[in-house]
């Protein structure tokens, strides 16, 4: 049972180490907070291709958010960055949201997101809006800087550069007009899968130590 917790443990360090949370904050007033994002692009979560030849990474970092309540103007702000790709240096970050009760993992960044970072260039937006699930407004090419009108819903917020094999840090402020709940496991209805790998173990664990 031991190996079993420590397992779990190492697991759950390894999945929240690229992502730092800070937060809530106080804001202006106080029905307002905000978050402080520390993203770190790892080598690890990739995709192949995205944009570019078969061999071309797009490397990403992700976490599961759910609003308190639904609101309008909550603010995605990547206020600094140090990334480093093959094209060099860049400030291209770009943040993508998913619903989760219809997606899957493994199709972030090949697959539009319900809620994306609008840009002159890059992006999914290409400086349109959505009317499907909300809207994302940006600044232009760079950092992203966009209010999202979210819903009270559970999020796959993935932070990413579409610029080739980016790798390097984040720093990101989230506010809204509401509390913001970060996980990095899905809510209950993925949890069925969860605690039937912590059962495939134990039992595992239980034969082999018998």
């Amino acid at each position: 049972m031991k190996k079993l917790i420590t397992l779990l443990l190492l697991l759950t360090t390894s999945a929240s180490a690229s992502i730092s949370i800070l937060g809530p904050l106080t804001g202006q007033t106080e029905n307002y907070s905000y978050y402080d994002i520390d993203v770190v692009l790892e080598d690890d979560q990739y995709v192949e291709g995205f944009g570019g030849p078969a061999t071309q990474r797009t490397y990403y970092e992700y976490i599961y958010m759910t609003p308190d309540s639904a609101g309008d103007d909550f603010r995605f702000s990547n206020y600094a960055s140090s990334l480093q790709g093959s094209a060099g240096s860049t400030i291209d970050t770009q943040v993508l949201l998913y619903d989760t009760d219809d997606f899957d993992l493994a199709n972030v960044i090949t697959n539009m997101p319900e809620i994306f970072n609008s840009s002159s260039t890059f992006g999914w937006g290409g400086g349109q809006t959505i009317s499907t699930g909300g809207n994302g407004t940006g600044v232009g090419e760079g950092a992203f800087d966009g209010l999202f009108d979210l819903e009270e819903k559970e999020y796959l917020v993935v932070f990413t550069s579409f610029q080739p094999d980016a790798l390097g840090s984040m720093d990101i402020e989230i506010n809204g007009p509401s509390a913001l709940y970060f996980s990095t496991v899905p809510e209950p209805s993925s949890y069925a899968l969860i605690f039937g790998w912590i059962a495939f173990l134990y039992v595992a664990i239980g034969r082999r130590n018998a």
